[in-house]
């Protein structure tokens, strides 16, 4: 960041004086919570701080500049960009959804928001319910409850591995996904460990996010293959 010794003291006590807003909106298809926008904006006003935002927007990626003024002077505070997962208007509005906070969060030292982060990635929702092929017997007994999609076993057995074998783990799950539903239902699937793994290593979770995207493109490509011949042999 460059900027005058004192634009630098007076952006450090405004810093000090932001209350960090909670999580108060959910996603309803990834059933997470995250800081809205509206309400990071309203914590960045309320501690008098005047800002703006440039967007940025090129082939393969979007994302913004976050510029503060302080006393006249403006500075390049931070600067964040987010891959596309399609060329569209959508894709491009997801990103820049999710770099405004993204930019603003991780910069304040907040957290990762991931609510568009997930459409912004290419993570998509499932059309059933996560189960983490958890099978519930026919009479389970009173005294012992059976685990949910949102209930974690207490000795989960990737306890005792690294966050490198548990990329590893994920990884050849999404090496083996042929079809788009298969695709699709992973994000449910397997949610709870991969926000498990973003908390513990976020670059093996971005190795993960990268083999999921790439999978994606290898089975579109298959099924654009398998089209082909069948069009042929007709």
């Amino acid at each position: 960041m460059e900027g005058s010794t004192e634009f630098k003291k007076k952006w450090r006590e405004l810093r000090n004086s932001i209350k960090v807003p909670a999580k108060n909106a959910t996603n309803p298809h990834f059933r997470n919570k995250y800081r809205s926008w509206d309400d990071c904006e309203k914590a960045l006003s309320d501690a008098g701080i005047y800002s703006h935002f440039r967007t940025i927007n090129n082939t393969d990626q979007a994302g913004v500049e976050w510029w503060v003024e302080i006393d006249e002077e403006e500075v390049l505070v931070n600067v964040c960009m987010v891959d596309k997962v399609k060329r569209d208007p959508q894709a491009s509005g997801s990103c820049y959804t999710y770099a405004l906070r993204y930019c603003v969060t991780t910069y304040l030292g907040w957290g990762e928001p991931d609510d568009d982060g997930n459409e912004a990635m290419g993570f998509e929702p499932a059309q059933q319910n996560a189960t983490f092929d958890m099978a519930k017997p026919s009479a389970p007994p009173k005294a012992a409850p059976q685990p949910t999609a949102t209930t974690v076993p207490e000795k989960s057995p990737l306890a005792a591995i690294s966050p490198e074998q548990h990329a590893q783990l994920l990884i050849m799950v999404i090496n083996g996904l042929q079809t788009k539903e298969g695709w699709s239902a992973f994000y449910s699937d397997n949610h709870l460990e991969l926000t498990a793994l973003q908390a513990d290593d976020q670059q093996q979770w971005q190795k993960v996010v990268d083999a999921y995207t790439a999978r994606k493109l290898i089975i579109l490509e298959n099924l654009s293959k398998k089209e082909n011949q069948d069009g042929t042999a007709e």
